[in-house]
């Protein structure tokens, strides 16, 4: 029996981007299959409390690190928790 991977792996999220000292917003698709780990970010937490980061989200935002299968790590914004149920809904549907 053939068991077919599912194509819907892609899931959007929003990084956060140090660009020379300032930082912004975008929006990434990436492949929730690369995924290793994704652990809440406490430092952009403080940068966000700090009004480091842009404006626009709201007081309590949390940030996670996702961590990748090559060893590459990205700044994203939710908790770790909305992150992982993200990646779990396209996993398994």
């Amino acid at each position: 029996m053939l068991i077919q991977k599912s194509k819907k792996q892609m899931i959007k999220l929003v990084e956060v981007l140090n660009t020379g000292g300032s930082y912004n917003l975008r929006e990434v698709i990436i492949n929730s299959a690369h995924i290793v780990s994704i652990v809440a970010d406490d430092y952009h937490a403080g940068l966000h409390a700090n009004g480091k980061l842009p404006e626009g989200l709201h007081e309590a935002q949390q940030f996670s690190r996702v961590t990748f299968t090559n060893g590459t790590e990205m700044v994203v914004v939710g908790s770790p928790d909305i992150t992982g149920q993200k990646t779990k809904n396209v996993l398994h549907g």
